[in-house]
Order: structure tokens, then C-alpha cells, then sequence
């Protein structure tokens, strides 16, 4: 998997694993911008926090983003009056501007060199029909008090575009730089962090959870977080119903030519996000989106072509020296889902579904848990309620659910190739004795065959070209060619050919 430059070119301290057993009063799962962001805050209230992640602080989506800071999430705000009315839209425009906020205090109260620039933050369409759309939500904005100014041109841009949202006051930043400051600043708080201890499931005894880790390890806690984008452990929330996996696609380009100061993203579709980072007297351009879901695209590396494309006719760029891709969850009402797991537990929470918009998010997250751990209420609590019927009554739900099952059936049907002959750096669906398996060789020459039916609830995987993964087109987990989880909701990796038939485990309940 190709990292982001963010997590290329800042090193980052090393945390042990897990080796032992042990007790704390908070246990958060993930050590990304959520994680870490409610350690922070829970740090004011208890020293017995422990974060653990399965890989590395900072190396999920937390790091591969594009580092915008901003409570401008596209067209959103018109959707939710419409959907919730206009105190929920508000409420969400505030949560996000606190969410900005606090991350803002701790940039400036640590002097934490991370390349944050506090600038403005634009819609734009090149399109009719987005312009109506546009209009649109400049209107519901006026009538909320949300600070939108309307443009027909934005000055020093070089797309020629049809109208434009400015909201002002927005910021941008290097993600991996920030997160690896803060987590040194929670450490000398008192909070314990845990790298490469993946967690392998969640029980419960008494008032207690059992968190599974390596080996036979335990962590006994309180209070536990699952701040790991991807909801892994479901507790009957039917998550991995609720929400969607998407892939999307970034490159980094010297930038010859300056262009507005400012974070751009378009309305129509594809989705195309831009933003200028400035280091050692150089501005490099951020470019790409080009989304699509998880395990639907035949050709990933044709993507950064669009990309590359689209960005030469458009700026005055370099050659292409960076590129890679991220995974975000979508929710049916995209909105995200964080607070209590379920109705009826008290000490689980959850936060998933950033809908790409996770920087201010993960802020919200731990606002909203300091608060509900802290007091039993929030005012934003009724907004991301994960429990919230209007996030899955409605026909965007069910026809998200039944291309889950046509892909289900579909990938039960699909033949794989006969012929197994398969060529460096190829991967492909493989019938070996009558049975479907996936077969990559690597560069030099070694080859890979794993049970391609994923661990989370039983779909048939599709190759990704680019990452060399096999991705579950149903729930979004994905595995390495050699069958280690790099995404989930999946707890337990494929099985290499003779190992016997995947585990399915999808920790419902």
C-alpha cells in the first residue's frame, strides 16, 4: 500500500505493542485524529487512558487526507434543515466550528509546527445545474447565519467556473505532523498508546469490557471508544448496514504557477478537491477525489491519470511525485454517527462515518464524548446519534442494501480463470479443485493464493490494481495480497490456499 506523502516525510515515534494484560478506566481504539483527539480531552479527567491501534499513530485515514480544516462539507447544510430542520443543520455548523476550534487552541497553546494556515474554504461548479444547487444552499445558509458569500468568479483560480460558496476563516494543515506532536503531548498527560496491537474482538463481564488483543491479552476497561473510523465491533447497531465504504484518490505535484490562497471542492461529479501546501519555500498542489465505493472500479491506477489530467490542464504543475489513495465511510443521511453504540449501553461509544470530512470531525467526536462521559448530555448529542431513524428509514438505505445483496449473490456466481498461470505484479480470481481463490505474484517472482471470501460476512473480493489488495465490495474490508487486514470491519485475515476456509466473524453482538 502506497503511504501519503504526510506520512512519508514525518517520522514518527515508536510505541511498543502490547505485550501484557492490563486494566484502564478508558479504553480507545484507534490512534488517529479521533483517538487521539478524546484522549486529550479525557486526559483532564482521568489518568488511566489507554489507546491502542492496530498499526501505527496516525496511519489510517487520519494521515492520508488532505488536511483541510474546515466546516464547509459541500452541500450539506441545505440537505440537513430539509432532512432535520434548521436547528439540526445548525447545530452541525457549530459542532464543526468548535471541532475547528479546538484544534486551532492546540496548534497555538503547544506551538505545534504543522504547517496550519488559516484560510478560506470554496465551493465551486463549472456546471448549470450545480449553480442552482449552489444558490441553493447560499440560501438555506442566509436564512441559518452561516457565513457564506456568494461568488460568480473566484479571483487568481484558473478553472473558469459559473458560481462559487466562500466560507471564510477556515484553516489547512500537515495531518501526520500535528497527530505526531499530539501524541506526544497526551503521553506526558499520563495516556498509555499501544501500536500494533490490533483488537480481536470485545466482550463483556459485569460492568467491565474484555478487549481481545495479541495473543492472549486482555484489556479490561470501564469505558471503551472505538475511534477506528471503521465500526469493527457492531453491538446489533447494524452499522455495516448504515454506511458505505469509499475509495478516493490524491496526488501531489509541484506547483509552478500561484493560484488564490485557498482549499477548494467541486460539486459536480467527480469529485475533485484541491489545496496548495507551501514547505521550504515550495508550493506543491494537492490534487484528486475521483471517489468511488469500495471494490467497484476495474482499474485503480487509471484514476491518478484522470487526476494528473485534470490537474495539468488546469495549473501550471511539475511531474507527479506523490500519489495514494484513502478510505472514508459514507452514512445513508451523511451525517456521522457518534455517541453511544446503541440504546442500551451506556459505556460504548462509537465514531464512524466521517462522509470525508474527518478532521473537525474526530474534534466533534471527542467533544461530544468528553461531554456525555462527563455529564450524560451534549447538545449536539441528538444530531450524530448513531441510533437516529432517519439515518436508516429511508429508500437510499434500502437500495444501498440491495446492491449488498446483488454483489453478494454476484460474487457467489462470478467464475474465476481456469488457466492459473499468473504473471508478475497480476492478481486475479483463480479456480483451483473447483473453488475460487485469489492469486497475485509479486515483483519478484513469489505467489500469493488466499480464500477470497471476506471474513466480515461472507462477500467474494475484487483485486484493487493499485493498492495490490483484495477489497469487499459489500462492507469496505480489505486485505493484503498475502491476507493481512488492512481495512475493516473484517477482524480475522484471509486464509493462504491449504489453510483451510476463512473464518467468518462479523462481532454482531
Amino acid at each position: 500500500m502506497e503511504n501519503s506523502f504526510w506520512i512519508l516525510n514525518n517520522e514518527s515515534e515508536d510505541y511498543s505493542a502490547l505485550d501484557k494484560s492490563i486494566d484502564a478506566e478508558y479504553l480507545i481504539v484507534g490512534a488517529g485524529l479521533t483517538g487521539l483527539h478524546t484522549a486529550y480531552l479525557l486526559s483532564d479527567i482521568s489518568s488511566n487512558i489507554v489507546i491502542v491501534d492496530a498499526n501505527k499513530v496516525g496511519s489510517g485515514s487520519s494521515g492520508r487526507n488532505t488536511g483541510k480544516v474546515t466546516s464547509s462539507h459541500g452541500l450539506i447544510y441545505d440537505y440537513i434543515s430539509q432532512k432535520y430542520g434548521d436547528k439540526s443543520s445548525k447545530l452541525y455548523y457549530e459542532a464543526n466550528e468548535e471541532g475547528l476550534r479546538l484544534i486551532k487552541d492546540i496548534v497555538q497553546k503547544y506551538n505545534i509546527d504543522c504547517n496550519f494556515e488559516t484560510v478560506p474554504n470554496y465551493i465551486f461548479t463549472t456546471e448549470d445545474e450545480g449553480l442552482e444547487e449552489i444558490k441553493k444552499e447560499y440560501k438555506s445558509c442566509e436564512r441559518l447565519g452561516i457565513p457564506y458569500e456568494y461568488l460568480n468568479n473566484i479571483e487568481g483560480f484558473p478553472i473558469k467556473i459559473k458560481g462559487a460558496l466562500k466560507l471564510d476563516n477556515q484553516a489547512q494543515f500537515d495531518s501526520k505532523k500535528y497527530m505526531n506532536k499530539l501524541a506526544q503531548i497526551i503521553c506526558e498527560k499520563g495516556v498509555s498508546i499501544y501500536e500494533n496491537t490490533p483488537v480481536l474482538g470485545l466482550d463483556t463481564d459485569k460492568n467491565e469490557y474484555i478487549a481481545k488483543v495479541n495473543g492472549d491479552n486482555e484489556i479490561k476497561a470501564k469505558t471503551v471508544i472505538i475511534a477506528s473510523s471503521n465500526p469493527w465491533h457492531d453491538s446489533l447497531g447494524l452499522y455495516f448496514s448504515k454506511e458505505q465504504a469509499y475509495r478516493s484518490y490524491l496526488t501531489l505535484s509541484k506547483l509552478n504557477k500561484p493560484i488564490a490562497k485557498g482549499m477548494y471542492i467541486n460539486v459536480e461529479k467527480p469529485s475533485k478537491t484541491i489545496r496548495v501546501y507551501h514547505e521550504n519555500d515550495r508550493d506543491y498542489l494537492v490534487c484528486g477525489g475521483f471517489d468511488h465505493k469500495t471494490g467497484k472500479c476495474d482499474d485503480e491506477c487509471k484514476i491518478f491519470g484522470s487526476i494528473v489530467e485534470f490537474a495539468k490542464n488546469n495549473f501550471k504543475i511539475g511531474m507527479l511525485e506523490y500519489r495514494w489513495s484513502t478510505q472514508d465511510y459514507i452514512t445513508t443521511d451523511n451525517i456521522p454517527y457518534i455517541g453511544h453504540i446503541n440504546n442500551n449501553t451506556n459505556n460504548l461509544y462509537i465514531a464512524t462515518g466521517f462522509c470525508k470530512w474527518g478532521i473537525t470531525t474526530s474534534a466533534v467526536a471527542a467533544i461530544i464524548f468528553k461531554d456525555l462521559i462527563t455529564n450524560g448530555e451534549c447538545k449536539y448529542k441528538e444530531v450524530f446519534n448513531p441510533s437516529r431513524t432517519g439515518s436508516y428509514l429511508n429508500m437510499k438505505y434500502l437500495k444501498e442494501n440491495s446492491i449488498v445483496a446483488y454483489d453478494y449473490i454476484k460474487g457467489k456466481l462470478k467464475k474465476g480463470h481456469t488457466d492459473c498461470q499468473v504473471e508478475k505484479d497480476e492478481g486475479k480470481v483463480v479456480i483451483i479443485n473447483g473453488d475460487k481463490y485469489g492469486a497475485y505474484r509479486d515483483k519478484d517472482g513469489k505467489l500469493y493464493v488466499v480464500d477470497i471470501t471476506c471474513t466480515h460476512l461472507g462477500c467474494e473480493l475484487k483485486f484493487n490494481s493499485f493498492e495490490k489488495s483484495w477489497d469487499c465490495p459489500c462492507h469496505g474490508s480489505r486485505f493484503s495480497y498475502d491476507g493481512s487486514i488492512l481495512n475493516g470491519p473484517a477482524l480475522k485475515p484471509l486464509k493462504l490456499l491449504g489453510m483451510g476456509d476463512n473464518d467468518i466473524d462479523p462481532d454482531l453482538v
